[in-house]
């Protein structure tokens, strides 16, 4: 017979770490109290805004551990009431930060009989970083290679769900697809909408990027991606904006999806 499958709402979101965050905190929290996810996932983190998340989704748990990467680059929320924590952990991928890496928990629904389900994140390395342009080797392809070696081992052929700032257009996009993982736009047939930059941004001070006088172009560099048996539903990047301000410099991209009623005889 079937059990009865379950459904739930995922979000991926880059924080922008401290930047201008004394005027943007009232945005994050209108947001997540707006928009509140039953999964999140975060990139670019911080002690401050981790706890500002903990206020703001007060029916959630997150993972606490004294790794400094789960205060300083990312961390991985899911409503209590819907999932129980059975294990975490974090894999070293390649990406050039001590603290940076793949992040990911083992949820099981507590309704139903839905399996468990790895939920996870990571944030690969900036193109301007130091090393890549002194040898102009793209590091992001080996990091998405060695982030689906590692969610192979992890979730095996079970429902994954992985999470990115990819910080590319290009090859480290088809390695995941490559491996197996599909993007909540191409599942339903679409395309995704630019992720990056929020446009108009208040915090703006001068022309062009940090390391050129042109503007950060528009681009999709934020990802929900999914493998085994879970299926996407609907996929959306949020446009979100309180008393003119943006809650970040990456705008949010939100999914739903359902994992599969198990047979039983």
């Amino acid at each position: 017979m079937l059990t009865g499958s379950f459904t739930f709402v995922a979000m991926t979101y880059n924080l922008w770490g401290d930047t201008h965050l004394d005027r943007r905190e009232p945005a994050i929290r209108d947001l997540f109290t707006t928009r509140p996810p039953d999964l999140l996932a975060t990139q670019e983190l911080r002690p401050r805004s981790r706890a500002m998340l903990d206020e703001a989704l007060p029916g959630h748990a997150r993972v606490d551990d004294d790794f400094p990467g789960w205060a300083l680059q990312s961390n991985l929320w899911w409503r209590t009431e819907l999932f129980d924590l059975v294990e975490y952990g974090w894999r070293d991928v390649g990406i050039l930060d001590p603290h940076a890496g793949l992040f990911w928990v083992r949820l099981r629904p507590t309704h139903g009989q839905a399996p468990a389900l790895v939920f996870s994140t990571a944030h690969l390395t900036w193109p301007g970083h130091t090393e890549e342009r002194r040898d102009r080797r793209n590091r992001r392809t080996g990091q998405a290679e060695r982030v689906v070696a590692a969610l192979d081992e992890i979730a095996g052929d079970g429902p994954c769900l992985f999470t990115v700032d990819i910080n590319d257009i290009g090859e480290p996009l088809w390695v995941l697809g490559n491996g197996g993982f599909l993007d909540t736009f191409t599942a339903l047939g679409r395309t995704s909408p630019v992720t990056h930059p929020v446009s108009p941004l208040p915090f703006a001070t001068t022309r062009g990027t940090r390391l050129s006088p042109l503007g950060s172009p528009s681009k999709a560099i934020d990802w929900i991606f999914s493998r085994g048996p879970v299926t996407t539903r609907a996929s959306e990047v949020v446009e979100f904006f309180s008393s003119g301000s943006a809650p970040s410099d990456h705008k949010p991209v939100v999914a739903t999806f359902t994992l599969p009623s198990e047979t039983r005889s």
